[in-house]
């Protein structure tokens, strides 16, 4: 049960929502982290971070985009990293990230989803136990 449990956060951490959003006509690149923006706060954190990219047509870009974050911690990515970001060719100033997972926008849920399951099954156990 552990087990189970374990290998389906370890595999929902891995599967990014965004490329189910991206737009097709959007084109991924490889950008470099000029600044990074943390924003902490006792309800989540968040992390942005200032790129630079060239486009398709040879020019340079700058942008903001959203990083993965660690609560009450921030990013581990740091200035003059590499990331991938996918930009539109129409208006290449907008760029997004495919970092933003699964688990870290509905990572909270599961946690609690899977606090109240082990609870119930130690529950269960336990009466289990003293009816036995």
């Amino acid at each position: 049960m552990k087990t189970s449990l374990l290998f389906l956060l370890s595999t929902l951490l891995y599967w990014p929502i965004s490329a189910q959003d991206s737009s097709k006509n959007w084109i991924e690149t490889e950008a470099k982290i000029t600044e990074i923006h943390n924003n902490i706060k006792a309800r989540g954190t968040r992390s942005f971070a200032t790129v630079s990219y060239t486009g398709e047509d040879g020019n340079p870009y700058q942008s903001r985009v959203e990083l993965l974050a660690i609560p009450f911690i921030g990013t581990l990515k740091s200035v003059n990293d590499t990331v991938t970001v996918y930009y539109d060719p129409t208006n290449p100033t907008l760029a997004k990230s495919p970092e933003t997972s699964f688990l870290q926008s509905y990572g909270l849920y599961l946690l609690i989803g899977a606090g109240i399951l082990i609870s119930l099954y130690n529950f269960r156990k336990k009466l289990g136990g003293d009816t036995a």
